[in-house]
């Protein structure tokens, strides 16, 4: 009598039937995921729209938005009142800053003096400005002296770096 074990009936039936089941794994995860899958989602989705677009949770959800809208209004108003004063403020500053005491009894209504022109008001300010550009150093050659300044640079240029 010849006795047959487990093992030898598990090792025939897998080479018998093993490609079988080999393209049956392959098959069912072809279908999980190009028919089963997307369906899947699909419903979900439609799901999710109907839960999103249901009355009761949109009428909710527009009151909720409309309190929000009229606080970001009410904030962006108090923010606003606050920049117009400020900028109230500061030009009301910048004016006191800038405003010149006048001596009392002058007005000089049409010709005033130049600023920085000296001590006396009377004195022309046409014969400063001609003493200053007659002992101009300015040279158009130079680009040192000028309207191009003592700033400018050329742009320096690199050398390739090449092993020697």
């Amino acid at each position: 009598m010849i006795e047959y074990s487990s093992d030898d009936d598990d090792r025939n039936f897998l080479q018998k039937y093993g490609w079988y089941f080999i393209i049956l794994f392959i098959t069912i995860h072809y279908l999980k995921r190009n028919v089963f899958m997307p369906i899947l989602s699909e419903r979900q989705r439609k799901q999710n729209y109907k839960q999103a677009t249901d009355p009761q949770r949109v009428a909710i959800l527009q009151e909720q938005m409309i309190k929000v809208r009229l606080e970001q209004q009410r904030q962006a108003e108090l923010k606003s009142n606050e920049a117009k004063e400020q900028k109230k403020l500061k030009k009301i500053q910048r004016l006191k800053e800038t405003k010149v005491d006048q001596p009392l009894g002058k007005t000089n209504v049409g010709g005033g003096h130049r600023l920085g022109s000296g001590d006396d008001p009377g004195s022309s300010s046409t014969s400063n400005r001609n003493s200053s550009s007659s002992t101009s150093s300015y040279n158009p050659l130079m680009p040192s002296t000028g309207h191009a300044g003592p700033s400018y640079r050329p742009s320096r240029r690199s050398r390739p770096g090449g092993g020697g």
